[in-house]
């Protein structure tokens, strides 16, 4: 009878044991991290940023940052979330007086979400009207269409004499504040007021924009509904955790690397297509002595990867506790940033076969930034024999690109709200995400007003310039003095079997530390108030912005305050233990095998471990 008990209750082993979801396999991990770093900035800001600043020059520094930056601080907020099995929050148990950074980075996601999903509405309407013949943005003679509109870039060329009139093409400034860039609008826009229909179907047509940031117009309907869309799928996207995430993935994370593929086939073979790719590609040497060309690689890095904003620990807190983290983080960092690369071929083909198309050089017509993906893009698939088809495919792929990076924006606030439930169940997990998305859903609405756009660059523009430099910084300061390098590297060896090389030793304790001071002090050095166009912010837009820069990290000073009040003794030595872990930063591994799994081991466990009273 007693044998008959145990067997009944080890067939439920597997569910008591594991108390928190884990990738089914590490390939599931692999492509949603992989799905989380490379979103639409891969597509039209990377290859931008290497045209402009030496072509495949521009990789020289890019490799040496992502060696001495970027694989270090993956590797270590990679390992912190698998060897603790902790969200982005609990995991800085490891130092209980900075747990708020892991507010923080919440913080930090929160805004991001809000307003990163923006973009998917955008990419969902353009995708709705991609299907309907002819394309809206190929001609003048829609609704929203003015008297001064022009067809195309084609029609400007056909059209365009040498007289007295001066046309003045302009290119606006690029915004390097995070992933996200400021509106560039280089297809010609002429000093006597005429567009061309893909700018009139972008700023009259889906933004409605008013007069600026002083004019919050009216909530725009469509928006609102395909704002609403894109929160339904991602919350079916990550309603059951890992379990659906690991799924939906192989979707949304191999799909656009698909769609990339077959439009670099198409766009080799269009006329200009090789000069496009050459103004890519072909190295100016002299840019190696531009100090900015430097900074802006490092930017580059900074943000495309999303260090710092949690993904990498809540990622990896799901992973199998001996999932070998170094191998991982050497492919994340290959295989995104190598994406980018690959995919500035695609870009540039295109943009040479537009520059062809307008009798303009490659210069002229190169953009960054959402400009990009809904003016120049459309307007060069739409010159291509079946363009329904191609725009259909190029919106897929950033529908895909974007997803994967906001459901696991979400995973992360998800997971650290969950996590600190007690005894969660798998309603909890549902009900914690309905309530999020539905609150980000009506926090994003102020982004469908007919001043959304300038709102979204504003937030763009200060949103990570201060925080995600605190954050990592702090990062590496906790891990490497606070903690102890030498101690952290055990517990990768107690994942792995093997000891992180000296030299990643040496970057986390000093050169990482140092390049994330310099990179912060170029920043503030060199930062300058938001632009959209021509438009002039109003001068209490800049105080709006550093609130938002501030409040991301005002959680850690606070926490600080909060967890040393709470502690008794001298002052020095209620600082001193806020420092050290506390009992709940514990490997992964052992809370899983402290948990019994049978009758008997049940009552041994209890004997070991009375309960208190």
């Amino acid at each position: 009878m007693e044998k008959l008990a145990l067997q009944e209750e080890s067939t439920s082993t597997k569910e008591v044991k594991v108390r928190r979801s884990q990738w089914s396999r590490n390939l599931d991990f692999v492509l949603s991290f992989l799905g989380y770093t490379i979103g639409p900035s891969n597509i039209w800001r990377f290859p931008y940023l290497c045209a402009k600043n030496g072509g495949a020059v521009f990789l020289i520094p890019y490799a040496v940052f992502m060696l001495l930056f970027g694989f270090p601080l993956a590797l270590l907020e990679l390992s912190l979330g698998q060897y603790s099995g902790k969200s982005a929050f609990a995991v800085w148990d490891i130092c209980p007086a900075l747990k708020g950074i892991g507010l923080a980075m919440n913080a930090v996601t929160v805004l991001y979400g809000i307003y990163y999903i923006i973009i998917l509405s955008w990419v969902l309407f353009y995708l709705y009207n991609s299907f309907k013949t002819p394309l809206p943005w190929t001609n003048c003679d829609n609704w929203w269409n003015t008297a001064d509109c022009i067809e195309t870039l084609q029609t400007v060329k056909n059209n365009i004499t040498l007289t007295n009139t001066a046309y003045n093409f302009t290119s606006l400034q690029s915004n390097l504040s995070m992933e996200m860039q400021e509106f560039v609008n280089d297809t010609s826009i002429i000093t006597n007021g005429s567009y061309t229909a893909p700018e009139e179907f972008w700023s009259i047509n889906l933004l409605r924009m008013s007069t600026g940031l002083d004019d919050l117009g009216d909530i725009q309907l469509h928006l609102v509904l395909t704002l609403a869309l894109g929160w339904i799928i991602i919350f079916c996207c990550i309603i059951k955790g890992v379990e659906t995430v690991g799924k939906v993935v192989y979707v949304t994370a191999i799909g656009p690397f698909i769609i990339l593929f077959i439009i670099l086939i198409r766009a080799v073979t269009l006329p200009g297509a090789v000069k496009g790719i050459e103004y890519y590609v072909i190295p100016d040497f002299e840019k190696l002595a531009d100090v900015q060309v430097w900074i802006q690689a490092l930017m580059q890095i900074f943000f495309s990867m999303g260090i710092g904003w949690g993904a990498f620990i809540t990622l990896a807190s799901y992973n199998n506790f001996n999932s070998h983290v170094v191998r991982n983080t050497i492919v994340f960092c290959i295989v995104g940033e190598g994406t980018s690369f690959v995919a500035g071929f695609v870009v540039f083909a295109v943009l040479g076969f537009m520059s062809e198309k307008a009798g303009k050089s490659v210069a002229e017509v190169a953009t960054a930034g959402p400009g990009l993906a809904f003016i120049t893009y459309p307007e060069a698939l739409s010159e291509l024999p079946l363009p329904q088809l191609w725009s259909v495919l190029f919106f897929i792929m950033l529908f895909l690109l974007a997803i994967d990076s906001l459901f696991v924006s979400l995973e992360i606030i998800v997971t650290a709200v969950v996590d600190a439930v007690p005894n969660p169940t798998s309603k909890t997990r549902i009900l914690v995400t309905a309530v999020i998305c539905v609150l980000m859903f009506f926090g994003g609405l102020i982004y469908t007003t007919q001043a959304g756009i300038y709102i979204f660059q504003l937030v763009d523009w200060y949103i990570a310039s201060i925080s995600v430099f605190v954050i990592t910084f702090a990062e590496c300061i906790i891990v490497s003095w606070i903690y102890g390098v030498e101690r952290f590297s055990d517990n990768i060896e107690a994942m792995t079997g093997r000891r992180p090389p000296l030299f990643v030793k040496i970057l986390w304790r000093f050169i990482t530390p140092f390049i994330l001071v310099t990179a912060f002090i170029f920043t503030i050095a060199e930062f300058s108030p938001p632009t959209y166009g021509s438009y002039v912010y109003p001068s209490y837009s800049s105080y709006i912005g550093w609130s938002i820069a501030f409040v991301t990290t005002s959680p850690i000073p606070i926490w600080f305050i909060k967890e040393i009040n709470q502690r008794e003794g001298p002052l020095l030595q209620r600082i001193k233990t806020a420092f050290q872990p506390n009992d709940n930063w514990q490997p992964a591994k052992a809370q899983i095998d402290s948990i019994p799994t049978s009758t008997y081991e049940t009552a041994t466990f209890l004997v070991q471990n009375p309960l208190e009273r």
